[in-house]
């Protein structure tokens, strides 16, 4: 499901929602409350009681109370709510035009051309200044002050801020410098299309570039091949279908843009040395 509008259908009435921010607080009544997700726009999550676990691509990260995240529009979760206490968090998202804008204006400077590690979530932890600027933003719910989009857009810069002024700062920057590539930006369209059955011809076309182009953009972004990073990213959301969703595998197969059952499965076991209907589940 699109968390924004998950966002819209059940939690409305504690959410402040404009053109480019929305900000929510959330709440699970439930231990072992599990719910998948697509991120439709760049999100920090701020949690405030209880622990929950992201399930990923790249790996299972627990996050707990005192602890908050960003992660980058288009990525896929599975999240899970563990332990005894009540979870409770506050969420921003917020759209790519913003990031760029917010980011444009930090006292750093990022090289869009740098070949960078495109892991799409940074976890850091509430310091009493994070924890003050977010407390901020939970009254900002309760009375919906006037101006509100203004007023969220200036919190976020200050936490962003804040964050520079901690010892996650370096961590902080290269993740960053994954927010403000050109993501038409070519990671954005990559990442929302990879699934599709297009040539790659077809993918520089809609991108809006040459195929020369394409590639050697694509290239300097990911550190490979187009058609090496659409397998991968194919073969990994499979496996997410299939481990944490309880796809089959030839479901899983042909959601996530192979033709055949086969195929997928040999490049599974290309990339993970086991085929997929192994998996434990």
């Amino acid at each position: 499901m699109n968390a924004i509008e998950y966002i819209k259908e059940h939690h409305s009435k504690d959410s402040i929602i404009t053109k480019d921010i929305v900000l929510a607080k959330f709440c699970a009544l439930e231990n072992n409350y599990k719910h998948s997700f697509i991120i439709p726009c760049n999100l920090l999550n701020i949690v405030y009681s209880g622990t929950k676990i992201l399930h990923t691509v790249d790996g299972d990260i627990e996050v707990r109370a005192g602890e908050a995240f960003f992660i980058t529009k288009g990525e896929y979760v599975m999240s899970e709510v563990v332990g005894d206490s009540e979870y409770k968090c506050l969420l921003i998202f917020f759209d790519h035009h913003l990031t760029r804008k917010l980011l444009s204006e930090l006292p750093f400077k990022l090289n869009s051309n740098k070949s960078i590690d495109t892991k799409n979530i940074f976890k850091f932890e509430v310091d009493a200044f994070l924890q003050n600027t977010a407390d901020t933003l939970k009254l900002y719910l309760e009375d919906k002050p006037k101006f509100s989009e203004e007023l969220i857009s200036l919190k976020l810069k200050e936490l962003i801020l804040l964050i520079l002024g901690t010892d996650s700062k370096e961590n902080f920057i290269s993740f960053c410098q994954n927010l403000i590539l050109d993501k038409s930006d070519l990671k954005s369209f990559m990442e929302a299309n990879f699934e599709k059955d297009l040539s790659i011809e077809e993918f520089s076309k809609l991108s809006g570039r040459s195929l020369s182009g394409f590639k050697s953009e694509f290239k300097s972004i990911f550190n490979e091949s187009p058609m090496q990073w659409i397998l991968k990213k194919r073969v990994e959301k499979g496996k997410f279908l299939i481990q944490e969703l309880g796809y089959d595998v030839g479901n899983a197969a042909l959601s996530v843009g192979f033709k055949t059952h086969a195929h997928f499965s040999r490049v599974y076991k290309k990339r993970f040395n086991i085929n997929p209907s192994y998996i434990d589940k």
